[in-house]
C-alpha cells in the first residue's frame, strides 16, 4: 500500500508532499490542473524510462520518493530478497532524473537497477485508464485474474514449488551429465592408467635385482669359466692346491713330536685345508649353477623396459607410481559415485515431473470450470456498468511444446486469454486488441468486483468515468468502494457521484506566483467536499440548488455508509 509520496521539481510541481490511506483515495481537480503529472510521478516510481523534460524549468534534478507498507505482500519481499536488497516493513522508492542524464534509483537507501524497479512495480500498483501498467493488456496476466477468482492460491503454490523443483532437478542433472560426458574421455584414461600399473605388479626393490640378475646372465661365461678354475686350482686339478697342502700336513705330522713349537702352525694349516676343501665346494657348485639363460635375459629387459616407461609416465619411483594409482582410484571412484547421482536423478526428476503434471492437470481442470462462472460474474457486472450486451469470454487452452507435447510451467499447463465481445454482433476477440481504456476500467473493475483478490495492494484507476453519465457513476463508485475493501484504490475522476464514495478527498490545482505556475494539493474535509462536489456538479456557475444537490450528495453517501 503506498503511504506516502513526495514530488520535487517535476514538470509543474516543486514540492508536493501526499499521505495515502487504506481505502478509496479520490484526486479531482480541472482538467490541466496536474493530476496525470501525479500519475507520471508515480509511474517512474514504478520503473517507467525517465526522460529530462520532466525536470522542472531551471533545476537540474527532478525527485519522486514513495513509501510502501508491504508487510502482507510476499512477493514484493521476494523480489527483494532475491535482489539483494535490504527488506524491511516499509518499502523506500527513490528516484533521481537528472539533466545530465545520471539518473539513480534507490530502494531502501540501496543502490538498484531499473530492471529491479520496474519487477516491484509490478507487484505494487497497477494503473488502469490512460496508463502503460495495464495487466488486462498483458495476456501472461490474464491466468492470475482467473486463478484467483478460482480460489486456486494454495494449488498455484504447490505447482510452483513442483515446478521449481523439477526444473532444479533438472538443473542439476544437466549439470551432472554434462560434466559425466565431458569427463568421459578421463574417466576412459584414467581406467587404463591405473589397470596398466596395477597389471605391472610393481614392488620395492625389484629393478635392483633385475640389474643383478641381467650382469650375472650377462657375464655368465666368465663367471663359469672364474668357478671352474678356483675349482680346479684348489682341488679339481692334479697337483691341486689342496693336495700339496695335504703332503705338507703328512711330513709335519711325522716330524712334530720332535719339536712341539710346529704343532699349532700345522693346525693352522689343517684349518686351511677345510677352508680350501670348503671354498672348492663352493666354486663347484656354483659353477654347476651358471647358466647362460637367453630367454630370461631377454624378459629381463622388457621387465626393466617397463619399468623405465612407467617411471617417465608417472614418477621416478615405485612409490610415487602406486602414489599415482591410489590418487586415480579415489578420482575414479568419485566418477562412479557422480554415475550413482545421475541415476538417483533421473528416477527424482521423473517423480516430480509426474507429480507436477498431476497439479498442472488438476488446475487445468478447475480453471475450465471456474472460467464459464468468471465469465458469467464478469459479464453481468458490465451489465450494471453501462456495457450491457458485452460478450466476455475466457479461453483456457493447453500451451504446448514444438513437438506437440503439454508444456509444463511455474503456472501448470495453461495459457488463458481473455476475449471481448463490447458491440452485439461482434465476434469476440482477445481483449487486449479490442478494449478501449475506458473500457479496460470498467472491465478490470468488473473483475476486482468479482475476484475481490489480486497480487497487486494498489490500484489506479484514471478517469474510469470516461463516457459514462451520472446514474452509472453512482454504480461505479460504489463498486470501487467495494474493491478498495481488498485494494487500496486510487481513483481520479470528474463525476462527483463517484468521488463521493471515497475515504480521502484531495483537490489538485494551478496557482501562478511570481509569473510561473505551481501544482498544487490539498486534502479536503467537510464544507471543502461539498464545494468541490458542487464544482463538479455545476461547471461554470455553481448556483444554490447545485450546491444543495451536493450536499445531499455528500450526505446520503456517508449515511450509506
Amino acid at each position: 500500500m503506498l503511504l506516502d509520496l513526495r514530488i520535487k521539481n517535476f514538470a509543474i510541481i516543486d514540492k508536493l508532499h501526499l499521505s495515502l490511506g487504506p481505502g478509496m483515495n479520490i484526486f479531482t481537480g480541472e482538467t490541466g490542473a496536474g493530476k496525470s503529472i501525479i500519475i507520471d510521478a508515480i509511474k517512474l516510481i514504478l520503473g517507467d524510462r525517465a526522460a529530462s523534460d520532466l525536470i522542472r524549468s531551471s533545476e537540474e534534478e527532478a525527485v519522486v520518493e514513495a513509501q510502501f507498507d508491504i508487510s502482507a505482500y510476499r512477493g514484493v519481499v521476494d523480489v527483494l530478497d532475491e535482489s539483494g536488497l535490504p527488506c524491511n516493513e516499509n518499502l523506500l522508492i527513490k528516484r533521481v532524473v537528472s539533466r545530465s542524464g545520471r539518473n539513480k534509483v534507490f530502494i531502501n537507501d540501496s543502490m538498484a537497477t531499473l530492471v529491479t524497479l520496474a519487477e516491484l512495480g509490478g507487484r505494487l500498483i497497477d494503473i488502469f485508464g490512460q496508463s502503460e501498467h495495464q495487466s488486462l493488456t498483458r495476456p501472461e496476466e490474464h491466468i492470475e485474474t482467473l486463478d484467483a477468482f478460482c480460489g486456486l492460491g494454495k494449488l498455484r503454490r504447490d505447482m510452483s514449488q513442483a515446478y521449481r523443483r523439477l526444473a532444479s532437478l533438472q538443473g542439476e542433472l544437466e549439470k551432472l551429465a554434462a560434466t559425466a560426458k565431458r569427463d568421459k574421455e578421463r574417466y576412459d584414461l584414467l581406467s587404463h592408467q591405473s589397470k596398466e600399473i596395477e597389471d605391472a605388479a610393481l614392488r620395492e626393490g625389484e629393478e635392483e635385482e633385475l640389474r643383478r640378475e641381467r650382469d650375472l646372465l650377462l657375464n655368465a661365461e666368465k663367471l663359469f669359466a672364474a668357478a671352474s678354475d678356483a675349482d680346479g686350482v684348489l682341488y679339481s686339478s692334479e697337483g691341486a692346491v689342496l693336495e700339496r697342502l695335504g703332503r705338507v700336513i703328512n711330513k709335519l705330522s711325522e716330524v712334530v713330536r720332535h719339536d712341539e713349537r710346529l704343532k699349532p702352525h700345522m693346525d693352522a694349516l689343517k684349518t686351511c685345508g677345510y677352508q680350501i676343501e670348503e671354498a672348492a665346494a663352493f666354486f663347484r657348485d656354483y659353477a654347476g649353477s651358471i647358466t647362460s639363460d637367453q630367454e630370461r635375459l631377454d624378459g629381463i629387459g622388457r621387465r626393466m623396459d617397463l619399468l623405465l616407461k612407467l617411471k617417465n609416465k608417472y614418477g621416478g619411483t615405485v612409490e610415487e607410481i602406486t602414489g599415482k594409482r591410489e590418487a586415480m582410484v579415489r578420482e575414479l571412484g568419485k566418477m562412479e559415485q557422480l554415475d550413482g547421482r545421475i541415476d538417483e536423478l533421473r528416477g527424482g526428476v521423473d517423480d516430480v515431473r509426474k507429480r507436477a503434471f498431476e497439479l498442472a492437470v488438476a488446475l487445468s481442470k478447475k480453471r475450465g470450470e471456474g472460467a464459464l462462472k468468471f465469465k458469467k460474474e464478469v459479464e453481468e457486472e458490465l451489465n450494471t456498468l453501462e456495457m450491457g450486451g458485452t460478450i466476455f469470454d475466457v479461453m483456457v487452452e493447453n500451451e504446448v511444446t514444438p513437438s506437440g507435447t503439454p508444456k509444463l510451467g511455474e503456472k501448470g499447463i495453461n495459457k488463458v486469454t481473455f476475449f471481448l465481445s463490447p458491440n452485439p454482433g461482434e465476434e469476440p476477440k482477445p481483449l487486449a486488441r479490442i478494449a478501449s481504456g475506458g473500457e479496460l476500467s470498467r472491465i478490470m473493475l468488473a473483475m476486482k468486483r468479482v475476484a475481490a483478490t489480486g497480487r497487486v495492494p494498489t490500484i489506479i484507476f484514471d478517469e474510469v468515468d470516461a463516457g459514462i453519465g451520472g446514474g452509472v457513476a453512482e454504480v461505479i463508485g460504489r463498486k470501487l468502494r467495494e474493491v478498495s475493501r481488498k485494494h487500496q484504490v486510487i481513483c481520479i475522476t470528474h463525476l462527483a457521484q463517484i468521488a463521493a464514495y471515497g475515504d480521502l478527498h484531495c483537490s489538485v490545482f494551478k496557482e501562478t506566483r511570481d509569473g510561473r505556475t505551481f501544482a498544487r494539493i490539498k486534502e479536503l474535509r467537510d464544507e471543502e467536499i461539498v464545494d468541490e462536489y458542487a464544482r463538479m456538479l455545476g461547471g461554470v456557475e455553481v448556483t444554490e440548488k447545485t450546491r444543495d444537490h451536493a450536499r445531499e450528495l455528500y450526505e446520503r453517501v456517508r449515511g450509506e455508509r
